[in-house]
């Protein structure tokens, strides 16, 4: 019975350590790895994320492309799809920042999507880290 006791209060006071611990980092000095602010369309929102976030993420930026036609291209790894099937991509307009714009798809062949409307050629898109940086604007995981 007394390791029991013993073993009790040494669980509390851990729980406690922990709980101080946490109070800790949320109100001294924690810093946000991502920031989302409004934009004009009340469903879109603007992600900047911290260069730790980014590099924890593993952010990577492509260009949309045109073939000798004049078609558009993204990789693949771009395109988001929301619950209603509409198709997206995160443009960056400026570094480490992101804001989701529509896409139509026209078709896809192997790591490109060709797409029959979308940003000009030469917009910066998100290339990796699609998931969680949609994540981060729907406040999905938080």
């Amino acid at each position: 019975m007394t390791r029991l006791k013993v073993l009790v209060a040494a669980s509390a006071a851990c729980l406690v350590m922990v709980f101080v611990l946490v109070l800790s980092a949320e109100t001294v000095g924690k810093s946000t790895p991502a920031r989302v602010e409004p934009t004009l369309d009340a469903n879109i929102k603007k992600i900047t994320l911290t260069p730790k976030a980014a590099e924890r993420l593993g952010i990577l930026i492509d260009e949309v492309r045109a073939d000798p036609s004049g078609r558009l291209i993204v990789p693949y790894a771009s395109v988001l799809y929301d619950l209603s099937g509409k198709a997206w991509i995160y443009i960056s307009a400026e570094p480490l920042t992101f804001v989701r714009g529509p896409i139509e798809i026209d078709t896809i062949k192997g790591d490109n999507v060709y797409l029959s409307d979308g940003p000009p050629v030469g917009t910066k898109v998100l290339s990796a880290g699609v998931p969680q940086v949609f994540g981060t604007e729907v406040k999905v995981g938080h």
